[in-house]
């Protein structure tokens, strides 16, 4: 009996995937690139949210960091963000829009020049706080219409009580411009901030207690 060869087995080799190393490759150098910018810049306002810390200068917008709050570092405290705001419209206004946050001592913007999508940050001053204005229903002494600078005092002895408190530009002009909504108003004073490197102007609608 003649004895013939085996047949030859073909081996099954699997072909490389030559596509997957670029791919791999691709996909590290994206993840390099997103750390990079985000080790940049760590830093966005639009990504902040109001109760966090900064560190930093609000007049060097590159050293401007997020911090821990209760930190050294620390310099300042959001109490309020708007969105949707321009340069050109914060510049106008002097800064007016952080005018509802009462803590507020500087404002930090950012955003692309001549658009109205940028980010404001209304910052409190955790270093060198400003003067503080009085709040609706505070109590204050007798001679503060006269005087250059507001104290505040205790109800029971008081002579003023705020009733409201309103803006206005106009105050030293015509001062029938203001307090017309709360008609129990006995006498009206001008508020300034004294302090701070953003200025604030209040008009103080005040009820006479003494009357």
């Amino acid at each position: 009996m003649e004895n013939y060869p085996a047949p030859a087995v073909e081996q099954m080799v699997p072909r490389k995937k030559t596509w997957l190393k670029p791919v791999i490759r691709l996909g590290i150098f994206a993840v390099i690139v997103v750390i990079g910018i985000f080790v940049a810049n760590p830093f966005t306002a639009s990504s902040t949210e109001v109760g966090a810390c900064l560190t930093g200068s609000v007049d060097n917008a590159d050293s401007v960091k997020n911090a821990e709050c209760g930190k050294p570092d620390a310099n300042f405290k959001v109490v309020g963000k708007q969105e949707n705001k321009s340069e050109i419209g914060l510049k106008l206004s002097g800064g007016t829009e952080c005018d509802d946050y009462p803590t507020t001592d500087a404002y930090f913007f950012q955003g692309k020049k001549g658009a109205a999508d940028g980010t404001l940050l209304c910052l409190e001053d955790l270093k060198n706080p400003g003067e503080r204005a009085p709040v609706v229903g505070d109590c204050l002494p007798d001679g503060v219409v006269e005087a250059k600078k507001l104290t505040k005092e205790d109800c029971a002895t008081a002579r003023y009580k705020v009733l409201a408190i309103e803006k206005s530009a106009t105050f030293l002009i015509d001062g029938s411009t203001v307090c017309t909504q709360v008609p129990s108003t006995d006498e009206k004073i001008q508020w300034q901030r004294s302090g701070g490197t953003l200025p604030q102007s209040r008009v103080l609608c005040l009820d006479d207690l003494k009357k």
